[in-house]
């Protein structure tokens, strides 16, 4: 990849439509762009260029005129990339995009490799890395909180929460620096009680983010909500009736759900991925029982478990006996449970255990007969606490959490040395290693390989 050449590429998708889109950065974008395009009356093109305006003119081979076009140009360093930009709307052939794109490059362009823009923007300082993260994951967005979460992003609050706590490292370390210095004078620079209060301060902020990320990845990707219970309790007739559609297979024979099937509805705004399992029990069946181990792994990445009652033929003491096995066998920590008690229409259940589900706070359902459906899905909306989400910072990328869980070890580490009372050095490099971390997540500190991990996710316009 040079950097110094000018690159084009399609910034819509070769697809017939009413318009299409080729994007050109680099320093000779406009004269390439000259090269081809024409305005009305034969006036120079270059001489009238005004920065973020929009020409109509056309574009041409020779004297052939492949389309008309409006070119809009933007001149370096206010364009997306930081570089001149010319950004060709053109009608949206599929051929038109490919005849404009070849005549560009046979000019003098060449074809942008994957995220290449979005690159040149991070490189040319329009951008942090964690922004050019959120483009991508701006793009993707499938529901209203995926797309709040990526715009949060890229308008940098995240990059604000992560500068500020990385000034509180620069001040310790600053500090920590000066005293390792004049070791020799015996001058105390820092106070160990300061110390001690300004790492768990800093140490409480990133916990704070690295514990955000289960609620930030499930609007981002959907949240995993695990429907289990024992066999027929009505887990996929409440799957069909939450889906409105027949995507379970219902049958009273024990057993029919031998492996998890999963499909997302999107419920105001929030993307819901609905996990229907097989029937948690004990078995002697080998496939059976394949498909109730994939039960406790389909819990194991749930955010939220729907435990589903058969009213007719369990009570309150055998259901919480089940919940605590599910819980000896599966990671349910952060877990949100929620009791459905079903088939409300045929229930067998008596006063005492009635009353001993409603303290619980559990739904009473007819899934059968499509009766408290509802209150499911706004008990979920509830505890997903999605009014507060504007208010908060959370995160949603992988590669932030792993930075961000390091830095966190180091302020531990730092923190439990300054108790015991170990020296500065040692301290300071605990706090070094922390502010690396998180100039990794913004792009202060990187490397090619990050870099291209990073960008080659991303598509060719991009």
């Amino acid at each position: 990849m040079n950097l110094q050449d000018t690159i084009v590429a399609p910034s819509t998708p070769s697809v017939v439509s009413a318009l299409g889109v080729i994007r050109m950065s680099g320093d000779k974008a406009i004269d390439i762009c000259a090269k081809v395009f024409f305005l009305p009356n034969k006036k120079d093109f270059i001489s009238h260029i005004v920065a973020n305006k929009a020409y109509y003119g056309f574009i041409k081979e020779n004297d052939t005129v492949i389309d008309e076009v409006i070119c809009t140009v933007f001149l370096a360093p206010n364009s997306f990339s930081g570089e001149n930009t010319v950004e060709i709307s053109h009608h949206g052939s599929p051929y038109i995009q490919s005849e404009i794109i070849r005549l560009l490059i046979q000019n003098g362009a060449r074809l942008a490799e994957k995220g290449e823009f979005s690159q040149r923007a991070f490189l040319n300082g329009k951008m942090d890395l964690s922004q050019t993260e959120a483009i991508a994951d701006l793009i993707s967005s499938n529901n209203h909180f995926a797309h709040d979460l990526a715009m949060q992003q890229l308008r940098g609050s995240y990059r604000k929460e992560l500068k500020d706590i990385r000034q509180n490292f620069l001040h310790i370390a600053s500090l920590l620096e000066l005293e390792i210095d004049f070791s020799e004078e015996h001058e105390v620079f820092v106070d160990r009680d300061q110390l001690t209060k300004e790492l768990t301060e800093v140490k409480q902020h990133l916990k704070s983010l690295v514990d955000s990320f289960s609620m930030g990845n499930a609007f981002k990707n959907g949240v995993p909500v695990a429907i289990v219970g024992k066999p027929n309790s009505g887990k996929s007739t409440l799957m069909n009736a939450l889906l409105k559609e027949d995507r379970s297979i219902v049958s009273d024979i024990q057993g029919t759900t031998r492996d998890t099937i999963e499909e997302s509805i999107t419920i105001q705004g929030l993307q819901l991925r609905f996990i229907d399992t097989a029937g948690i029990h004990n078995s002697e069946d080998t496939i059976e029982k394949q498909g109730i181990e994939r039960s406790f792994l389909a819990i194991d990445k749930a955010r939220i478990v729907l435990y589903i009652v058969d009213s007719s033929n369990e009570d309150y003491k055998s259901v919480n006996k089940n919940i605590e096995l599910i819980k000896q066998k599966s990671d349910f920590k952060e877990k949100d449970l929620i009791i459905i008690v079903n088939k409300s229409d045929i229930s067998n259940l008596n006063k005492k255990d009635t009353l001993a589900f409603e303290k619980d706070k559990a739904i009473f359902i007819s899934a059968k007969q499509n009766e408290g459906i509802q209150e499911i899905t706004n008990t979920i909306l509830e505890t997903m606490h999605a009014e507060d989400f504007s208010s908060k910072v959370m995160i949603s990328n992988q590669r932030h959490l792993h930075a961000l869980e390091k830095a966190l070890e180091e302020v531990s580490t730092a923190l439990e040395a300054t108790e015991f009372g170990i020296s500065s050095d040692l301290i300071s490099e605990n706090v070094r290693q922390a502010t690396s971390y998180l100039g990794e997540i913004t792009g202060e500190i990187t490397s090619e390989d990050i870099l291209t991990s990073i960008f080659s996710s991303f598509c060719i316009g991009k």
